[in-house]
């Protein structure tokens, strides 16, 4: 299972005690926490950091290239134009240039035509991790794996996420179920400092 940027059993290797990592009782909050952290990883990043298969870029056609969100890009395996509602979605051949996978540029080199026209790019890009539990899967050709500082940035910010739940309810016992009980403490969790330090080699910055 993706568990945001590693699998299930990855993320209960790294955090919980090995009594409990047979169990189930927590996995669907580490499945949330994972998944969640991953997307605020995104978020920091302007860019998605997991490779994605088929992912899809719609742009306006009155520009000379797009950056995709999935990259380093590995294959775009079809483009499509749309200039209006009656014609549709209309294959074009030999239309991009040139790519730079590893910024997610993708460039044709003119426009298409007006800013009510459309471009659609099919591709395939972003960091490959191993998504199986049994951690069998192997990298595909062309693929990128996920970059080891990476994963531990994600495993640190997941660890501090999880330690900052009350996941046994102490709080609201010591305190009441009232008003005066304790905020959610994930309300105010914000990336760690050496965690925003990794990120920051990875941040996407565009001149709009």
């Amino acid at each position: 299972m993706n568990a945001g940027l590693g699998s299930l059993t990855f993320l209960k290797a790294q955090l919980l005690a090995d009594a409990l990592r047979a169990g189930t009782r927590y996995d669907e909050q580490l499945t949330l926490i994972g998944q969640g952290v991953a997307e605020a990883m995104d978020g920091f990043c302007d860019r998605k950091l997991a490779r994605e298969e088929g992912a899809v870029l719609v742009c306006t056609a009155d520009r000379i290239q797009v950056f995709a969100e999935h990259y380093p890009i590995e294959t775009i395996t079809s483009v499509h134009l749309k200039t209006d509602t009656t014609s549709g979605w209309v294959a074009q051949t030999s239309l991009v240039m040139n790519t730079n996978d590893d910024s997610g540029l993708i460039y044709w080199g003119s426009m298409i035509g007006p800013d009510y026209t459309q471009l659609k790019f099919t591709y395939t890009g972003g960091f490959w991790f191993d998504e199986t539990e049994e951690g069998s899967d192997t990298l595909p050709a062309g693929a990128t794996a996920l970059p080891k500082d990476l994963q531990l940035a994600w495993v640190l910010q997941c660890r501090a996420t999880w330690a900052a739940i009350d996941k046994l309810g102490k709080d609201i016992v010591n305190t009441g179920s009232s008003a005066t009980k304790t905020v959610d403490p994930l309300t105010g969790i914000e990336l760690l400092p050496q965690v925003v330090d990794i990120l920051n080699g990875y941040s996407r910055y565009q001149i709009i």
